[in-house]
């Protein structure tokens, strides 16, 4: 999954800092990222503060820490939408220097999970899910008066009536229902999500909620059925979503008959085990949770279809 970048080692303890010259730097601009990319092989990579400084040394002055990954710093700068393009061109001035071909692009979440060594989508994609949570905290929701950042932990805080913000994360379910030799596998519909491959059923947690017992309501909701031998599975930070998921496998208890719920799904069906197709990136939980049905443990998947970690 994205987050298992063993032998990498995250740590987001906080600290105050400025950034080195050789730290990483994450401008996000609209839930955007800027990256350098080769023009040939199109490798993304992470620019560092020596390369942004000395085309827009200005942005140096917003720089935020966020966490570090191998003990190397990573920072954020937010760049409002109106200057995007012309540090885009400032930086594309001093591109042109470089032996290599490269140039810079705003990359979307999207772009970010293909991106290798995984280490690094993982980096990048933690800093679009703190962005979000910063430009979206930027003024106190009990006062109006404008956040600022906490001198002691990663919080925002009103400076007038001391109401603290934390980092937004949600906590989710994601089920994998099994029917003897049979997953059941659907189809978000276009407006309800971008992904357009086979998904399990999932679903937040509501207020006074197990999570077993959300699992059983958006079972019940989503296709129509209920579920029993409910078992934990592992668990995923989704920074695309500001999510924490909750993964299960859980057994059909009763009927087999789907009832769609058609705003959000566009299909659902019962696939049987030679049927699932095998995953070509596995950055996620619902992945890990259909290669683990199809072939009895990821370990096996592993070694029948010669799937490399990314890392």
């Amino acid at each position: 999954m994205i987050q298992d970048i063993a032998p990498h080692r995250y740590d987001n303890t906080y600290h105050v800092q400025k950034p080195g010259a050789q730290d990483y730097v994450f401008c996000i601009q609209k839930g955007r990222i800027l990256l350098r990319e080769t023009a040939e092989e199109h490798v993304l990579t992470i620019p560092r503060r020596e390369e942004i400084e000395a085309a827009v040394p200005e942005l140096m002055d917003r720089a935020v820490y966020l966490f570090s990954v191998d003990e190397k710093p990573y920072f954020l700068v937010s760049v409002p939408e109106k200057e995007a393009e012309e540090i885009l061109a400032k930086l594309k001035e001093g591109a042109e220097k470089e032996p290599e071909q490269l140039y810079y692009a705003w990359k979307t979440p999207t772009d970010i999970r293909a991106m290798e060594p995984m280490h690094q989508a993982f980096a990048a994609i933690t800093a679009v899910q703190l962005w979000r949570w910063r430009q979206s905290r930027q003024f106190c929701g009990r006062c109006g008066a404008k956040t600022e950042d906490s001198k002691i932990e990663r919080a925002l805080v009103c400076p007038v009536c001391g109401q603290t913000e934390y980092p937004k994360i949600s906590p989710a379910v994601i089920v994998a229902i099994t029917n003897g030799d049979k997953l059941l596998m659907s189809r978000y519909r276009v407006n309800h999500s971008t992904y357009r491959g086979y998904a399990l059923i999932a679903g937040f947690v509501e207020i006074g909620e197990t999570f077993e017992e959300t699992v059983r309501r958006e079972v019940m909701e989503e296709v129509g059925l209920k579920v029993k031998n409910i078992r934990y599975f592992k668990s995923q930070p989704w920074a695309f979503t500001d999510t924490e998921m909750i993964g299960f496998f859980a057994e059909l208890d009763g009927p087999d008959k789907i009832k769609l719920q058609e705003d959000e799904l566009s299909e659902a069906g019962w696939y049987h085990r030679d049927e699932i197709p095998d995953e070509t990136m596995m950055n996620s939980i619902g992945s890990e949770l259909k290669m683990v049905f199809k072939y009895g443990s990821l370990e096996k998947f592993y070694e029948v279809t010669g799937y490399k970690d990314q890392n």
